[in-house]
């Protein structure tokens, strides 16, 4: 596992690197929304990443992933 992950942002859509050894928690965000004609709704899956230094960042990733890749990361670099 790198210590260092790539992430697409959700507001930009620029995509940004991670360390993990800064990130403090990962939050999951799921919003449903409407269509355009509002025929049916869609669901988007996406994640806060949170950071020692209290900044966050909206990730187009699922929590799934980015919390397997944060646990991953504390099972080879934490005691």
């Amino acid at each position: 596992m790198s210590a260092l992950t790539t992430f697409t942002t959700v507001n930009s859509g620029s995509r940004m690197t991670v360390s993990m050894g800064s990130v403090s928690h990962v939050i999951e965000h799921v919003s449903q929304q409407n269509t355009k004609d509002n025929t049916e709704e869609y669901r988007t899956e996406t994640c806060w990443i949170h950071f020692d230094s209290g900044k966050s960042v909206h990730v187009q990733e699922t929590y799934e992933n980015v919390n397997y890749d944060f646990e991953e990361y504390h099972k080879t670099h934490r005691a």
